[in-house]
């Protein structure tokens, strides 16, 4: 198999990263995964990353299979090679499929619980690499399997536990997309590693409490975690909900970290979502920018984006401003949002964003990523750091994802987390990474959180700052190829 000429254009991002290359990208469009789940929703940013880093051929299996030709229509948009099947329980533990295909096949499995199907797939002979995932509203654990043995102790932790036997009803149910999109986004990122036998696969159970944001991962700890995952899940109610359908937030950029975020406030019911771009759609923003597709190459991002969301939740106002940011309209466009989140790739449209969150007295959420790497922290004006106390000196340096590249689903999970971040702070609920850092290596699958001090000496909100208004800086990336995505 030889890549076309669209094909490398849409994975250019992949192939000019020597750990994909040419060939790495090929056995990406050859290999199949299977999937099960609880719904289509839930499913489907990891169906959208799947299809974006080029897993193409897919056999899903729902508990819930409500929407899945709506689904089925948006991802061929996305990507006309996607082939995408329904099979059903007994279909899905023999996955015969992939012997007949001739590919490099594994089972990929998004679990919420099912100890029956868990305990049948171990009642085979064959064994296949497989990525269990199990959130509950706001928490997480993800371990991938390359063996028997570690499948069948984990099987066994879980045989011990009772769980999903209660709800709690006051838990709006649309927020259950949270953790379902950071679950997705991270398992597809393990897919494309184990596919191409390249970095650290996360062989032991990794634990994230979204709300918290605890992060642990011990081979020694599952009992604890499993017990942790459903033990008190109480953070977010019904009146909660109603104080984000009540909100509005600024989302600048619909790229890669744009993307994900506006999709998961939409899924929860945002009540107005403004984006901001200066862009069209381009061929080479498929590997990672889900808002688009194929049929909207030309159109701006903004307009490209507003048809996705409307698609995802009519109830959601999305406000589409296609123009340049700048010094001249910042202010202004902040003005009536309650949160404003960063996605843009580039030094010095961050400290525009910057500098006027900071005098309009606007939290910030800011995101970045380049190839397997991404970094998110919240910042909020007067309570600690600002993005100049990272970065002082850095305008104008630093390569971006079009000289280097960027594994697709990557600006995903930090899009994602930016989301939850504004969830947050729009409820009051919940741990924000505020003074804080978090950084994830998705090669080597290392997630961290680090504190992160005010800069008593920065020039915007130092003890002698130098900087008394919003300076002028221009919306656009170093490489004009890549807009701030």
């Amino acid at each position: 198999m030889i890549l076309k000429k669209e094909q490398i254009n849409r994975y250019m991002r992949h192939i000019i990263m020597p750990e994909i290359g040419g060939k790495g990208q090929k056995k990406l469009l050859e290999s199949a995964v299977y999937i099960y789940g609880e719904s289509v929703e839930l499913l489907s940013p990891l169906i959208f990353y799947l299809a974006a880093s080029g897993i193409v051929r897919m056999f899903c299996c729902f508990e819930n299979d409500d929407g899945y030709d709506e689904l089925f229509h948006r991802i061929r948009d996305f990507n006309d090679e996607v082939i995408i099947e329904l099979i059903d329980e007994q279909e899905f533990i023999n996955h015969k499929h992939t012997d007949k295909l001739g590919n490099t096949g594994f089972i990929l499995n998004i679990f919420s619980g099912d100890l029956c199907l868990l305990k049948k797939i171990i009642n085979k002979i064959d064994f296949s690499p497989m990525i269990i995932s199990i959130h509950e509203k706001w928490k997480m654990i993800l371990q991938t399997f390359t063996n028997m043995d570690d499948l069948k102790l984990f099987a066994g932790i879980l045989s011990d536990k009772s769980i999903n036997e209660e709800t709690d009803r006051t838990f709006p149910k649309n927020l259950n997309a949270v953790a379902a999109s950071v679950s997705g986004s991270l398992c597809s990122i393990e897919a494309v590693k184990l596919c191409l036998n390249i970095g650290e696969a996360q062989k032991k159970p990794l634990y994230f409490d979204i709300m918290s944001m605890e992060i642990n991962s011990s081979e020694n700890k599952c009992d604890y975690y499993i017990n942790k995952l459903y033990d008190n899940n109480h953070e977010i109610t019904s009146d909660d909900a109603k104080k984000l359908s009540a909100c509005k937030i600024l989302i600048v950029g619909a790229g890669g970290l744009g993307s994900p975020a506006a999709f998961s406030l939409a899924m929860v019911g945002v009540g107005t979502i403004g984006i901001i771009d200066y862009d069209t759609v381009e061929i080479s923003n498929l590997n990672r920018q889900i808002l688009h597709s194929v049929s909207r190459i030309g159109m701006s991002k903004v307009e490209s984006a507003k048809i996705f969301l409307n698609n995802v939740n009519p109830h959601t106002e999305i406000i589409a401003y296609n123009m340049p940011l700048n010094s001249d309209n910042v202010t202004e466009l902040i003005k009536d949002y309650d949160v404003v989140i960063s996605g843009v790739d580039n030094i010095s449209a961050r400290y525009l964003i910057n500098d006027a969150c900071y005098f309009a007295k606007k939290p910030m959420i800011e995101a970045g990523v380049l190839r397997f790497n991404g970094i998110n922290t919240t910042i909020i004006p007067d309570e600690g750091h600002c993005y100049r106390c990272i970065y002082m000196n850095a305008a104008g340096s630093g390569l971006s994802c079009a000289e280097t590249g960027t594994l697709g689903p990557v600006p995903g999970i930090m899009g994602f987390i930016e989301a939850a971040e504004a969830i947050k702070l729009i409820t009051g609920k919940g741990e924000t990474l505020k003074n804080k850092l978090l950084m994830f290596d998705a090669l080597n699958f290392e997630l961290d959180i680090f504190t992160v001090n005010k800069n008593p000496d920065c020039p915007l909100c130092g003890k002698n700052p130098d900087i008394k208004v919003v300076e002028h800086h221009e919306f656009i990336c170093e490489n004009k190829n890549d807009n701030n995505k």
